[in-house]
């Protein structure tokens, strides 16, 4: 079945972009499909409004943002077709887009057919290989039809768009519709659609594809905790993303930014950890005690053997399997229940033995102090930097801190 859909997006449009029929699929933003009139009878379809989202939102919660999530929600149905065409202004393509701007004023054989063409009906140009619905979205922001944009599009819907702005060079002209629907998107992480790890690396690519700094920063840190599969060494840089390393929109090494970032985020988490070993193994080395090399502070012994038993029941043991393919969003809120648990109940208490060339009271403070407090303190230390990568560092090949658009460590 073969359905017609015609949208006026300037009724004084002198261009009627045509998209060939293809497959319907239900993941299509909204875009109403009336039957075929005269130019005159034509009239401009009602999309899904803010307001109207909006309201919806006020009875279904989160819901409303969810497009169908059902396996076939993707699937073409081969036997529907939709065939799209848009009135639209030749002087507003030209001015979002130097692409269009070539096509219509230079001496492509569009630009002269449409020169040379005499009568009062707009000019149809057929763009065979794009999806009209998507670019229906795009020509409804480049002519400042706000109700006519909708609140918040699905994932892909907003990778074809990527697709579309870099294909015709008008990335600048999505640019304010770009940040809003990802901070809506980053509110919405709770809703399938959104929340889902896949669907956030579409997020973090369509905010690379749109030069949007401040999303992207927020949106790679999201990416780096959440990833389960994490790095075997400090140096080893590959990283498995949903995210096709020769995707088109991929100018630049995004991969090996991600995998640098972890890599530093995972020494951090690594040394908050380990850091109340560290210095509980500084007091196992004899200080002019017993010239046998035993042990000076018994109480380090202890609480050495205690933390490492607290560690290993928590999971929490770097050489671990557990550790090594959970995220650190997991390990680290891991860490920080079982540090608040085991501070209220005492646990991981260092007291100071009474040996008197032993140097254990330069760690107890005095008389006692509680281990899991050195953890919180430390894990709160490797989170102080707590943005992702740097869009600005990734697309000039190098460290630039202090020009870049986000402030970074």
């Amino acid at each position: 079945m073969e359905t017609t859909t015609h949208q006026v997006i300037d009724p004084r449009g002198d261009i009627l972009l045509c998209f060939p029929g293809r497959a319907q699929q239900q993941d299509a933003p909204p875009i109403a499909t009336i039957p075929t009139q005269s130019d005159g009878e034509r009239r401009s379809p009602e999309l899904s409004s803010p307001q109207t989202v909006c309201s919806a939102l006020t009875h279904h919660g989160s819901s409303a943002l969810t497009p169908p999530s059902s396996s076939s929600a993707n699937t073409p149905n081969p036997s529907a077709t939709d065939t799209v065409s848009l009135r639209v202004s030749s002087s507003v393509l030209c001015l979002a887009s130097p692409v269009f701007s070539a096509m219509l004023s230079g001496p492509m054989a569009e630009g002269r057919a449409f020169r040379a063409a005499d009568s009062p009906r707009p000019f149809p140009l057929t763009l065979p290989e794009d999806d009209g619905h998507v670019f229906a979205i795009l020509a409804n922001v480049i002519h400042f039809r706000p109700e006519a944009v909708p609140f918040l599009p699905s994932t892909s819907t907003l990778l074809a768009l990527a697709s579309l702005v870099d294909k015709y060079g008008c990335a600048p002209a999505l640019l304010c519709y770009g940040e809003i629907w990802l901070n809506r998107a980053i509110e919405a992480r709770q809703a399938p659609d959104y929340g889902a790890f896949e669907r956030r690396c579409d997020l973090l690519l369509f905010a690379y594809a749109l030069d949007l700094p401040a999303p992207f920063a927020l949106l790679s840190w999201d990416v780096i905790l959440n990833h389960r599969q994490q790095l075997k060494g400090e140096t080893e840089f590959g990283l498995d993303l949903p995210i096709p390393e020769d995707h088109d929109l991929l100018r630049h090494d995004l991969h090996g930014e991600i995998a640098k970032r972890k890599a530093r985020l995972r020494r951090e988490v690594h040394n908050a950890l380990m850091e109340p070993v560290t210095r509980v193994t500084a007091l196992l080395v004899s200080y002019g005690g017993e010239s046998d090399g035993k042990p000076t502070c018994p109480n380090a012994a202890l609480a050495m053997g205690n933390y490492m038993a607290f560690l290993d029941s928590n999971n929490l043991c770097p050489w671990r399997a557990q550790y090594e393919t959970d995220s650190f969003s997991s390990i680290i809120k891991r860490a920080l229940e079982a540090a608040v648990l085991a501070n209220d109940k005492a646990m991981l208490k260092f007291e100071a033995c009474s040996r008197a060339r032993c140097n254990c009271g330069t760690m107890a403070y005095g008389d006692s102090v509680h281990m899991a407090q050195n953890l919180a303190w430390s894990l709160g230390g490797a989170l102080k930097w707590k943005l992702g990568a740097c869009l600005d560092c990734l697309k000039n090949v190098g460290d630039h801190r202090g020009t870049c658009r986000v402030e970074h460590w």
